[in-house]
């Protein structure tokens, strides 16, 4: 196939008057024209400016020899399914996000130098000169990469914003929407693993009477402490500390038997008395205190949600009712 006429373009493609090249040239798109054969017949200047390439590297060449990089691909499926059935194909950024190897300008580009592409591949026919029939492959390509970052930025701030809403704001520990969504999963990831799993349930002692005296602001202050102790007990990624409601809060430990758990119990209880907030309400202590109740989940029981919590519950009420400020299972 012979290369000629004033664009530069191949015999087919210059029998197009000198207005239609300079369109094509100017749109901000790429377009290809292939013959029957899979050869280039046509290509606009925008696809050679981002390909890096000239126009004589790619007229009259197969596709996949100017674009090796398309074999068994995505594409080159599209295209034979394209051909196949004389349909037109859509090939979406969502699962084919770069299939030709075209780059932003420098201008363009921040931290991606990839440019993502929308791909529509179209097969005709018609009548050229009046001799015969044609068969032609017309490839058009979209930059959608800034609807590409708009999309990854949208789902990054959903997922903040996801994360947000899972996070008790006054304490910075996990709510209790996080603690339902958690929970389950452990649950049944310890029946599945054979591992234990424990949940332990604190509450502050006299936490009523520490309001009354000091006021709701130091209340506040007081749990904030309160769980920061927590989260220097606690500090394996698979655990979750999340505050249950009002003054209670727990702790689930994936991969954590009845004895390892009353041990970081006890630890807790330490740590936060060495925080040395003054209580002078409480009836046991000149300082603020937890009490705290520990449940296991065998891996070999049936235990639900509600069981585990109801058992970490019973617990924590027996170690108040035994004078606080202790752990009980």
């Amino acid at each position: 196939m012979s290369v000629s006429g004033q664009s530069g373009q191949s015999d087919e493609a210059s029998n197009c008057p000198p207005w239609a090249h300079w369109l094509l040239d100017h749109l901000q798109l790429g377009l290809l024209v292939l013959d029957a054969q899979c050869q280039v017949v046509f290509v606009n200047d925008w696809l050679l400016v981002h390909a890096g390439l000239t126009r004589d590297a790619v007229l009259s060449r197969h596709l996949l020899e100017v674009f090796p990089q398309l074999k068994n691909t995505s594409f080159e499926r599209a295209l034979k399914q394209a051909v196949a059935s004389g349909y037109p194909t859509l090939l979406s950024q969502t699962l084919n996000p770069a299939p030709f190897p075209l780059f932003l300008s420098t201008r363009q580009r921040g931290q991606d130098k990839v440019l993502r592409q929308s791909i529509r591949i179209v097969p005709a026919g018609f009548k050229a000169s009046g001799l015969m029939d044609q068969r032609y492959i017309f490839i058009q390509i979209n930059d959608v990469t800034q609807s590409v970052i708009r999309e990854r930025l949208l789902k990054a701030q959903s997922g903040r914003l996801k994360g947000l809403s899972e996070i008790d704001v006054l304490t910075g520990l996990g709510n209790r929407r996080r603690l339902d969504a958690v929970l389950p999963q452990a649950i049944r990831t310890a029946h599945k693993s054979a591992q234990p799993l424990s949940l332990i349930m604190f509450d502050i002692d006299y936490f009523k009477q520490f309001n009354d005296i000091y006021g709701h602001l130091a209340g506040d202050e007081g749990l904030r402490q309160v769980a920061q102790a927590l989260n220097e007990v606690f500090r394996r990624p698979q655990d979750l500390v999340a505050r249950f409601g009002g003054e209670e809060m727990v702790a689930v430990l994936p991969e954590t038997d009845g004895q390892a758990a009353l041990a970081l119990a006890q630890q807790a209880l330490q740590r936060v008395r060495e925080k040395c907030i003054d209580h002078r309400g409480s009836k046991i202590a000149t300082v603020l205190t937890l009490s705290a109740g520990v449940a296991l989940c065998d891996p070999a029981s049936a235990l639900t949600t509600i069981d585990l919590l109801k058992a970490a519950d019973q617990a924590l009420y027996l170690a108040k009712s035994l004078g606080r400020n202790q752990v009980c299972s």
